[in-house]
């Protein structure tokens, strides 16, 4: 067990000083501007949208299926990829800097 322990602690020591040593100045000074708020709610927007198309397929497979949920769920959609969109046009300004 000790093996696979220390091969794991080389691994995280390893993928931690190779990012720092290859780093941009550009990577760097957005790193420093921290721009992960930014990314997190793009993601979380993005999974939103993925959810309410899981949703929206699992009615639209039903033997009769409810159009009013159909539509609530399309629209849902539409307002969560907006919404990532401009989460996604924030993270990338504030990555220029």
């Amino acid at each position: 067990m000790q093996p696979t322990t220390t091969l794991a602690v080389a691994g995280i020591t390893f993928a931690g000083v190779a990012p720092a040593t290859a780093a941009t100045a550009k990577t760097a000074a957005a790193s420093s501007r921290n721009c992960d708020a930014y990314l997190l709610r793009w993601k979380q927007h993005e999974n939103e949208a993925d959810k309410y198309r899981t949703l929206y397929r699992a009615e639209a497979r039903k033997a009769h299926p409810d159009p009013a949920k159909l539509r609530q769920y399309e629209e849902l959609v539409k307002q969560e990829v907006r919404t990532a969109d401009v989460h996604h046009a924030e993270y990338n300004k504030c990555r220029k800097g």
